[in-house]
């Protein structure tokens, strides 16, 4: 299955999740942004009533440790970074 989050979605919202057979998680929620009537955007949770949070959000699970994914993770994505950036012209 693909997943296609964007970054306009995500939030710093992040918490860590206990499951079923001893799985760890952790979880992003995300906020889609809405473009109102007048034309202005907004974003926010989605809670029915208080109490009540409906927010979209994605699980990552692992059995062991997350911590070498995500590491995994970043270190992709500054290789990436590296490659794609100019560096500054330097001034005599």
């Amino acid at each position: 299955m693909r997943v296609n989050v964007y970054a306009e979605e995500i939030t710093g919202r992040v918490e860590i999740v206990r499951g079923e057979a001893g799985r760890t998680g952790i979880r992003f929620f995300l906020e889609l942004p809405v473009t109102m009537a007048d034309g202005t955007q907004v974003r926010g949770s989605f809670a029915h009533r208080p109490g009540d949070d409906d927010t979209s959000a994605v699980t990552f699970w692992d059995v062991n440790d997350l911590r070498p994914m995500l590491r995994n993770a970043i270190a992709a994505l500054d290789a990436h970074y590296a490659k794609s950036c100019v560096a500054p012209a330097v001034r005599p």
